[in-house]
Formats: C-alpha cells, sequence, structure tokens
C-alpha cells in the first residue's frame, strides 16, 4: 500500500514528473506506478491540492472504504467498502439486508415501491399512512387504527376454488361513520329442530354493536315444515332496555333474575302473555 509523495514531482501535482535526470524521472514514475497500483491506498484521506484531483481514486485503509474524488474537487465520495464482497452492497440477484431501506415518498400515480408495474405498488399516502396503489388508483391504505379500503372498493373473500367470492362493501354515501362491533363470542347451539331455526346478527344498540338473535320462522316437529311454535327463555339474566318507541312480547311465566332490570320508557310497552 502505497500514496504517492512529492519527491521529483511537479508543484501542483504529485502525479506528474517533474523534468530531471532519466533516474530522477523514472524515480518519481515508479512511485506512481506504485500509487496507482494499489489504488493510492493509504490511512486517511489524502490532502493538499498537488494530492487531489477530480474523480480521482483512493482508498482510506483507515475505514477500508473505496472513494472518488467529485467533479467539483471539493470533496470524496464512497463507493463501497473493500474488506466485504461486493462492496458490501445487496446483490442484484437477493440477498440478506442489514440495514434500514428509505424510499421516497411516492404517490398513486407513481408508487415509491412497485413490482414491474410503475403505476402498481406501495407509496406514502399521508403522515404514518401506508398506501396500496393499482393502476394508478389508490385502493387502500394502513395506519396505526386500522386498515381502510378507499373509494367504495370491495373486501372480497373467496371461494376455495378462487373463482367465485363474496363482496362486502360501503354504501355509496355516509351522513356520519358507522362502525359495527361483532360479538364477543359464538351463540349457543340452536335447535335443530326445525331448519328453519338458527341464530342471525342483529344490532343490540344503537352504537353498532352486533349480538346473536333468533332467526327464522317459528319451530314445528321434527320431520315436519309446520311452523306453530314461537320460543322464549324463562328468565331474563341480564338488564334490557326496550328501545325506543318499540314494544316487546314475551312469553311467561318471566323471571327476573336479582340484580338485573327491565327498562320501559314511558312511550313503550312490554307484555308478557
Amino acid at each position: 500500500m502505497t500514496r504517492v509523495n512529492s519527491t521529483g514531482k511537479e508543484s501542483s501535482s504529485n502525479f506528474s514528473p517533474d523534468n530531471g535526470t532519466g533516474l530522477a524521472v523514472r524515480t518519481a514514475m515508479k512511485d506512481i506506478f506504485e500509487s496507482l497500483r494499489t489504488v493510492n491506498s493509504a490511512a486517511g484521506d489524502p490532502s493538499g491540492a498537488a494530492n487531489l484531483a477530480a474523480y480521482q481514486l483512493h482508498i482510506n485503509t483507515t475505514s477500508n472504504e473505496l472513494k472518488i474524488r467529485n467533479a467539483a474537487n471539493s470533496d470524496f465520495i464512497v463507493l463501497g467498502d473493500v474488506s466485504q464482497t461486493n462492496f458490501g452492497f445487496l446483490s442484484a440477484s437477493g440477498g440478506t439486508l442489514t440495514g434500514v431501506l428509505a424510499a421516497t415518498a411516492g404517490s398513486n400515480t407513481a408508487p415509491a415501491l412497485h413490482f414491474g408495474d410503475s403505476g402498481t405498488g406501495l407509496y406514502k399516502k399521508a403522515s404514518n399512512q401506508l398506501g396500496f396503489t393499482a393502476s394508478q388508483a389508490a385502493i387502500a391504505f394502513a395506519d396505526q387504527n386500522s386498515f381502510t379500503i378507499e373509494n367504495q372498493k370491495e373486501l372480497r373473500l373467496l371461494e376455495n376454488s378462487g373463482s367465485e367470492y363474496v363482496a362486502i362493501k360501503a354504501p355509496a354515501s355516509l351522513a356520519a361513520n358507522l362502525t359495527l362491533t361483532l360479538p364477543v363470542a359464538a351463540p349457543t347451539a340452536a335447535s335443530t329442530v326445525n331448519a328453519g331455526a338458527g341464530y342471525a346478527l342483529i344490532a343490540i344498540d344503537e352504537s353498532g354493536s352486533l349480538g346473536w338473535g333468533l332467526a327464522g320462522g317459528a319451530e314445528g316437529a321434527a320431520g315436519s315444515n309446520n311452523q306453530v311454535f314461537w320460543e322464549n327463555d324463562q328468565a331474563v339474566t341480564a338488564s334490557y332496555t326496550i328501545s325506543t318507541g318499540k314494544n316487546a312480547g314475551s312469553f311467561g311465566p318471566i323471571t327476573i333474575n336479582s340484580g338485573v332490570t327491565v327498562t320501559v320508557g314511558s312511550g313503550e310497552t312490554w307484555t308478557v302473555v
């Protein structure tokens, strides 16, 4: 490892031999060739006008970095680490990225990361929001609160073969946000006497909380299509308020458990027969 010295060189450039005897010129040229052979390597970066030129290469043996002088001859640009394969860069054929990968924000029409289609990929929609775009159209975004599907697009659940699907989507217009909250558990086993009996998701309050309610018609004898018998439980085990503007009915007798209340507003009725 060597870096060109100033002996026998022009005052303006240590890479140019000064006029002199054959031996002096030969010695200066040998020093220059030795420096070029080792890519002008030595500890630290070269300094001084006579040792610097635009696009000049050198190796800093302290940091093991291959550097090149910029076009303005005002600073060095790091090209890579000579102690690592491929200068420590990720190969085009793939590999493991050990540092942080940062990209530009991009947009829905020109995503920062795309996959062979310049209009389909990922971009920064807003602060702390990761946007998804396809054919330059915003599809969805994710943030710390939710995954949001945009522009009344569908959430599709494909069948096993992948050709048919069930889709869920928002209405075309909403007066306010609507949140539907699923029940915390599955319903208890429904009666199997009538094939039409079962449970359905119903709204249990005006906040969008969903619960399980009996679905289907009245039940009949096993193996028949008769729908004759309506059934309800015999005890109220959780407090309940009759919905405003609604009436309720039950088949009695009904027991209201201790600590449980049934609230009937002034404009509603609850009839037990």
